[in-house]
């Protein structure tokens, strides 16, 4: 944990909510909309969300499933999101949610007009816009949760606490 958390409060509401009040609260309704005001299918949502949350290795993010309606993806969906180039459980859409997740968040300036020309046979403009917002959100927070060490001292949506990452001191 890089953030000093006060005696008896939760990390993820402090950090989020009382600590920097102009900010964090505008955060977290941003954060929140992208779940509640989607348009897109919960597949290529959560192939995108979860390719992000690999990326930047947040333990909350890479924990948690979006569910809706009480539908929420099968067990082996984060495996697949792992191997979305090669793997048979995916549609086309949902293969490109993972694709571009991942060179949104690795490889953006390489974002050329072949891959273009895929994404906009299959998504609408509307789409492309709502998901680069939405990877552009778990990108920035997920890495903001993991690099505070937040993600290590939160309950996960398992209901499982996350082991701290060791701290490593340089040598001298």
């Amino acid at each position: 944990m890089k953030i000093d958390i006060p005696e008896g409060k939760d990390a993820i509401a402090y950090v989020w909510g009382e600590m920097i009040p102009g900010i964090g609260p505008a955060a977290s309704r941003f954060s929140l909309s992208v779940y509640t005001h989607t348009t897109l299918g919960l597949r290529e949502f959560e192939a995108a969300r979860l390719r992000i949350a690999q990326i930047n290795g947040c333990a909350f993010c890479l924990d948690w499933r979006t569910e809706r309606d009480g539908v929420k993806v099968e067990e082996s969906f984060a495996d697949a999101v792992t191997h979305w180039r090669t793997t048979g459980d995916f549609d086309e859409r949902t293969r490109l949610a993972a694709e571009y997740a991942e060179r949104y968040a690795l490889d953006h300036h390489n974002l050329d007009e072949e891959f273009w020309s895929r994404m906009t046979a299959h998504y609408s403009q509307l789409e492309i816009v709502e998901l680069s917002m939405s990877i552009g959100s778990w990108l920035a927070f997920g890495r903001l949760n993991h690099v505070l060490g937040l993600d290590t001292v939160c309950q996960l949506p398992s209901g499982a606490s996350p082991a701290p990452e060791p701290r490593v001191r340089p040598a001298r």
